[in-house]
C-alpha cells in the first residue's frame, strides 16, 4: 500500500514499485513526475503542475487542442489549501480564491497493483454560479521523463490504443507519437495531443478507454483507462516548450469537458461535482506487463462479489447461431435437453420471449409480460420449470433499460419517465429510454424483476442495442451532464438488484460490445464478448478484449453446428446432409470451443443437431472447462505472436493464460487460412525452463496435431495442417 516520503521541498508516495512525486511551490504541492523508480536517471527538468485540469465559462481558454498545455491557466492559479494521505488513499485540495472553487483531488490505492484511481470533486464555495466547462478525472505529469531521447524520437514512445466496431472488436493498434500526429512544431509551448474520445452510451462503440504507453528506451510502461459507460475522453500529449522539456509526457482522462465531449455544469453556491473515476499507472516492462497490472487492478478493485460460490456457471444462450430470438416450446425442449446433456450449469432463453408469434422482438421491449402463445399450455413459466428440472439455472434476455413507443407505458407516463432532449424523448420507435434516475421508474423495473425472479429466472442478461447518444438535458445542465446522473444511476439499479435477490447474476451486453467499460463491468458479473457470429473472426476479438475485460468477466460465444443469421429463416438447414458432411471432422466444432475455453465459457448454436461427433466435441469441451476455469479466472493473458487483425484471414492468432506462479499455461493456437502451417510460441518468461506440453483439448488420437516444447527458448512450435483449425493446450514447468 501506499507510503509518503516528505520533506520541505518534496513529497514522494510510493505504491507497489510506482512513485508519484510532488514539490512544494508558493502555490503548495505540485505534481512532477510519475515513475517507477524515485530519482531516475537522465530526468528531464520538473515542471511542476496542481494534479488537475479546469476550465470555467468567462475565463479565458487556452488557444490549443491540446488540455495538458494550452488549454487553461485556471489551475496554475490555485493554491493547495490541504492534503491528506494514508495507505490506502489521499486527498490533496485546491482553491481558486477569486472564484471561491474548490477541487479535491482524491487517489485510491490499488492493492497489489502499481495502480491509482482517481476523481475530482469541485465545489462552489462562492457566493455566485460557476459554469464548469472541464474537469479532469486524472492528471498525471512528468510521463517517460527519463532516458536520453526526447518523447518525440520515434525510438522512445510507442503508444497502444484499441479499436472497436460492432462485431469487430478488441482491435489494438500501436504506433509512435509523430504518426498519431503528436511531433514538436514550435518555439512556443506544445499544443499538440493524441486525444481518444467517445460520446453518448456506446463506450466502446469506437475506441477501448484505456491507452498504454511503452518507452522503448527504457522498458518502462505507462497505461491508464477511464471508467464509465458515459461520454469519455483521454490525452497524451508533450509538457513544455520546445526545445526543452523533450523527455516528458502528460496523460489527461475524463468524462466532464465541454470541448471534448459538449459536457458543462453549473455549480450553485455550495453545490458539488464528482468526476467519473480513472486509473493510471506504471511498471517495469511493456504492453502484457502493463495488462498485468491492471488485471491485478481489476480484480482487487473493480470486479463485483460473484452471486454463486466458485467459478461462474457454465451457461448456454439460444440466440447466436441458435433460435435467433425465436423461441417456443418445439424449438427450445430439444435445445434445453441437449444443453442439460452437455453439463451446462444454465439456460438463458434470449429476446422474443414476450413476443406472440410472428411478431418483431424489437417492438415488443418494455412491459416483459411472457408470450401468451409461443410456449404451449406449459407457458414460459412451464419452460422456467423444465430448465430448472434438467438442474440447470433459468435465465432471460432483458433490455431493462427501453421500453417500445407503443407499449403502454409510453403511451401513458409523462415524459419526466424518460431521457429527455430539447424537451422531446430521447430517440424513439421500438426503444425510449427509461430514466433511471425517475424513482418510479426504478420501482416499475424492481416489480418487473421481482417478477420474473419470482417465476424461477436466476440470471439476466441485459442488452443495451441502441446509444442514448448525447444523454439527457431535463435537469437543466448539458446533455453529457445528464448522462453521468443515468448512467451512475443505472449501476445503483444494479447494485439495488443483486442486493434485493442474492444469488442472481447479471450479464452486461451492449449489442456484443458496444457498451464493454470497466465501469459497468464493476457492477454486472459479466460482459458479452461480441455478436460476432462467425467463429473464424472470433479469435482476433476475444484475444484483444482480454487486455480490457477480465477473463472471468468475459462471456465467450462458443457456437457448434451453427445455424448461420443467413439462413435463419430455414431452420432445418443444420440437419441437411450437405450441412453434416461439410461438419463431420469436428474441426468447426472444435475452433469455437477453443474460443470459448479462454473466457467464460458461453455456448450457443443448434447443438440439438449436432451429430455424434460433434456433440461428444462439445461435451468434451464444456468438461475441460469446468475443470480449467478456476485457474483461468485467476490467470493472465499474454500474447506470444502479438494481436491478429480481423481482416487477415492468413494470420495465425494466439492467446496464453497464465497462473499467478508463471508455471502453468493455458494456450489456445488458432491457424486461419493462410499456407503456413506451423507457428513457433515463444512462452513469456519460459526461457530455460524445463517443462511438459499437453494437448489439453481436443483429446484422442484422432484430434491429435504434431507439437514440441523447446526448453532452451521457451517456445511451443505446433503444426495444425488444416486451415481454419484450433488446439488447446496447458503447459506445465517441471
Amino acid at each position: 500500500m501506499a507510503t509518503y516520503t516528505e520533506s520541505a521541498e518534496r513529497l514522494v508516495i510510493a505504491h507497489e514499485g510506482m512513485r508519484i512525486v510532488f514539490v512544494q511551490t508558493p502555490q503548495g504541492w505540485r505534481q512532477t513526475t510519475c515513475n517507477t523508480a524515485d530519482d531516475p536517471r537522465g530526468i528531464v527538468a520538473a515542471t511542476p503542475q496542481p494534479p488537475l485540469q479546469l476550465s470555467v465559462l468567462g475565463k479565458a481558454w487556452g488557444f490549443g487542442q491540446a488540455m495538458t498545455s494550452s488549454y487553461t491557466n485556471l489551475p496554475m492559479e490555485m493554491a493547495m489549501t490541504d492534503w491528506s494521505g494514508d495507505e490506502a488513499s489521499a486527498r490533496f485540495s485546491y482553491r481558486h480564491a477569486e472564484l471561491g472553487l474548490v477541487v479535491h483531488v482524491d487517489y485510491a490505492f490499488a492493492p497489489g497493483a502499481p495502480v491509482v484511481r482517481a476523481t475530482a470533486t469541485a465545489v462552489n464555495e462562492g457566493g455566485a454560479p460557476l459554469v464548469l466547462a472541464h474537469l479532469s478525472s486524472l492528471c498525471l505529469s512528468g510521463v517517460a521523463t527519463d532516458g536520453l531521447l526526447p518523447w518525440n524520437d520515434p525510438r522512445k514512445i510507442r503508444v497502444h490504443y484499441g479499436l472497436q466496431t460492432w462485431e469487430g472488436e478488441g482491435q489494438w493498434r500501436a504506433a509512435d507519437l509523430e504518426t498519431l500526429g503528436v511531433y514538436p512544431a514550435s518555439m512556443h509551448q506544445e499544443s499538440t495531443a493524441f486525444q481518444v474520445r467517445s460520446i453518448g452510451s456506446y463506450s466502446t462503440a469506437k475506441y477501448v478507454p484505456m491507452t498504454v504507453l511503452e518507452d522503448l528506451e527504457t522498458g518502462k510502461t505507462w497505461f491508464l483507462q477511464v471508467e464509465t459507460s458515459s461520454s469519455w475522453h483521454y490525452e497524451v500529449a508533450p509538457r513544455g516548450v520546445h526545445g526543452r522539456d523533450l523527455g516528458a509526457l502528460q496523460l489527461h482522462a475524463g468524462g466532464a469537458s465541454e470541448r471534448h465531449i459538449g459536457w458543462t455544469k453549473t455549480l450553485q453556491p455550495g453545490a458539488a461535482f464528482t468526476t467519473v473515476p480513472a486509473a493510471a499507472g506504471c511498471c517495469a516492462g511493456d504492453f502484457t506487463d502493463a495488462v498485468h497490472a491492471l488485471t491485478r487492478y481489476r480484480r482487487a478493485v473493480l470486479r463485483p462479489e460473484p452471486a454463486w460460490d466458485g467459478p461462474c456457471p457454465v451457461f448456454y444462450n439460444d440466440y447466436m447461431n441458435g433460435l435467433w430470438a425465436d423461441p417456443s416450446e418445439e424449438r427450445s425442449l430439444p435445445v434445453i435437453d441437449a444443453a442439460a446433456e452437455a453439463g451446462v450449469e444454465g439456460f438463458c432463453i434470449d429476446a422474443g420471449w414476450f413476443t406472440p408469434r410472428g411478431g418483431s422482438w424489437g417492438n415488443g421491449l418494455g412491459m416483459w409480460e411472457p408470450s401468451p402463445d409461443r410456449f404451449g399450455a406449459r407457458g414460459l413459466q412451464g419452460i422456467l420449470d423444465y430448465i430448472r428440472e434438467r438442474g440447470m439455472i433459468p435465465g432471460l434476455w432483458l433490455e431493462f433499460e427501453v421500453c417500445g413507443e407503443d407499449t403502454p407505458i409510453a403511451k401513458e407516463k409523462p415524459d419526466a419517465w424518460f431521457l429527455c432532449r430539447h424537451g422531446r424523448r430521447a430517440n424513439g420507435g421500438p426503444r425510449l429510454f427509461l430514466n433511471l434516475c425517475n424513482p418510479e421508474v426504478r420501482a416499475h423495473l424492481h416489480g418487473v424483476i421481482d417478477r420474473l425472479v419470482a417465476m424461477g429466472v436466476g440470471f439476466f442478461k441485459n442488452d443495451h442495442n441502441e446509444c442514448t447518444q448525447l444523454g439527457d438535458d431535463t435537469a437543466g445542465d448539458s446533455a453529457a451532464d445528464g448522462l453521468i446522473d443515468y448512467t451512475r444511476a443505472l449501476y445503483s439499479f444494479a447494485d439495488e438488484v443483486r442486493a434485493r435477490h442474492p444469488g442472481l447474476i447479471l450479464e452486461n451486453c451492449g449489442s456484443g460490445g458496444m457498451r464493454q467499460d470497466n465501469g459497468i463491468g464493476s457492477h454486472f458479473h459479466l460482459h458479452s464478448f461480441s455478436d460476432q457470429e462467425i467463429p473464424y473472426l472470433c479469435p482476433s476479438i476475444l484475444t484483444g478484449q482480454l487486455a480490457f475485460i477480465l477473463p472471468e468477466q468475459l462471456g465467450i460465444w462458443a457456437t457448434p453446428t451453427p445455424l448461420y443469421f443467413l439462413d435463419m429463416h430455414d431452420p432445418d438447414t443444420v440437419r441437411s446432409e450437405d450441412y453434416r458432411a461439410a461438419r463431420a471432422d469436428g474441426e468447426e466444432t472444435i475452433f469455437t470451443c477453443v474460443n470459448g475455453l479462454c473466457g467464460n465459457f458461453y455456448l450457443s448454436g443448434r447443438i440439438d443437431a449436432s451429430d455424434e461427433v460433434n456433440r461428444a466435441l462439445v461435451h468434451e469441451a464444456v468438461a475441460v472447462y469446468k475443470e480449467e476455469r478456476g485457474r483461468l479466472h485467476a490467470a493472465f493473458p499474454f500474447w506470444p505472436i502479438g494481436f491478429s487483425r480481423i481482416g487477415d484471414a492468413a494470420a495465425w492468432a494466439a492467446v496464453g493464460l497464465a497462473n499467478e506462479a508463471n508455471d502453468r499455461v493455458l494456450l489456445a493456437v488458432w491457424r486461419r487460412e493462410g499456407a503456413e502451417d506451423t507457428v513457433t510460441l515463444p512462452l513469456r518468461g519460459w526461457a530455460g525452463r524445463a517443462a511438459r506440453a499437453e494437448l489439453r483439448y481436443p483429446g484422442g488420437e484422432a484430434y491429435a496435431v504434431p507439437f514440441q516444447y523447446n526448453a532452451e527458448t521457451g517456445s511451443l512450435t505446433v503444426t495444425l495442417p488444416k486451415t481454419n483449425q484450433a488446439r488447446y493446450f496447458v503447459i506445465r514447468a517441471e
